[in-house]
């Protein structure tokens, strides 16, 4: 058969990690470290400063007004007054009746038209190195590429959060049934680790004890919305759907029970080749080689591989053989395959396309 590359999704107990920290597309700013030099999880990388987005607020429609000069009877700011959310823009001055509030802390840009333009503050941006490693690459006013040795997993999907924090599994004991009290849980600022698939109560109960992020097989399309506004960072390792946790990957996070993890739940992007993980810094022990990434590593027998597609999405598996030839499916589909050993000497035929490097 022809050369077939494969999607790599790390799964790697050690490995030799490599890490562009960048500063936002839209952040200007200066990078505080050299090459070579090396880093820790929480040292800052850059400084950056993003600039504040202009929010229109249209007031006419807020209160169903005809008329600008309405609005302007109502209004309780003028141009440049420093605002918040706390603050109202408009309404009765009695503090009865219908109240608009900012919902951004800013400045009042502008006021025109029955439109109310609040210019949101300035962002400032400390970028952390996220692991223990050492710079090889500085990206001027942008950030820098650090190397380092550790633990790495890759997600699939990601809120946007981040976290740096100690990695607990949640064990026998559900986080929903955990007992809270003025020390919190033993959940509390952890990054805590689940074997079945995420629930609206897993969510709610992570954050009424204050956890800095989930790690979760899987979760349901539909929670989606609500895990983007939690306070902490939530990665998902399958992706959407009913899924636990496979073996390998849960024995990984098992072995680094109490160990300092970055979690970096990012968004997945079009163009953008960063991907949701987590990592942990681990040293080599004895003969212990760590494997380095290969950005041209092509499928070949004997490799580790995830299928993320048909009815055994999720399991983990190593590849037998590389048929030359076409494999007819059950869908009546012939199509490039690999045959694919899983647990329990089960064997199948997986579409190349359905299939990732986990290492």
């Amino acid at each position: 058969m022809s050369v077939f590359y494969p999607e790599q999704r790390p799964a790697h107990k050690l490995a030799v990690i490599q890490r562009e920290v960048i500063l936002p597309a839209e952040a200007s700013g200066v990078v505080t470290v050299v090459n070579d030099q090396r880093v820790d999880v929480r040292d800052v990388v850059a400084r950056g400063l993003v600039p504040g987005k202009f929010m229109v607020i249209d007031a006419k429609a807020f209160f169903k007004l005809k008329t600008a000069a309405e609005v302007d009877e109502l209004l309780l700011v003028t141009v440049d007054d420093e605002v918040d959310e706390l603050k109202p823009l408009a309404g009765q001055t009695s503090g009865r009746g219908k109240r608009l509030f900012s919902p951004v802390t800013g400045r009042v840009a502008s006021i025109a038209d029955g439109l109310i333009v609040v210019e949101q503050l300035n962002a400032v941006i400390d970028l952390e190195a996220g692991l223990r490693g050492r710079v090889t690459e500085v990206k001027a006013g942008r950030g820098a590429l650090i190397e380092a040795t550790g633990t790495q997993i890759q997600g699939v999907w990601g809120n946007g959060g981040r976290a740096i924090a100690v990695v607990v599994n949640e064990g026998q004991n559900p986080i929903e049934s955990a007992t809270v009290d003025v020390m919190g849980s033993r959940f509390s600022t952890s990054v805590v680790v689940l074997r079945r698939p995420i629930t609206e109560d897993i969510l709610s109960a992570a954050a009424d004890q204050n956890v800095a992020g989930l790690v979760a097989p899987s979760m349901s399309v539909e929670l989606a919305d609500l895990a983007h506004v939690q306070p902490y960072a939530v990665m998902l390792i399958e992706g959407f759907g009913d899924m636990r946790l496979n073996r390998a990957v849960a024995q990984v996070f098992q072995d680094l029970e109490g160990v300092q993890i970055t979690l970096d739940a990012a968004q997945p992007q079009v163009w953008d080749a960063r991907r949701p993980e987590a990592v942990m810094n681990v040293q080599p022990k004895g003969s212990d080689v760590p494997t380095r990434p290969s950005p041209n590593l092509t499928l070949r027998a004997g490799m580790g591989v995830r299928v993320v597609g048909g009815d055994h999405s999720g399991q983990l598996g190593s590849v037998v053989n590389l048929p030359n030839e076409l494999v007819l499916l059950d869908n009546g589909l012939r199509v490039p395959c690999a045959l694919v050993e899983l647990g329990g000497d089960q064997r199948i035929f997986a579409p190349l396309t359905n299939l990732e490097v986990i290492g």
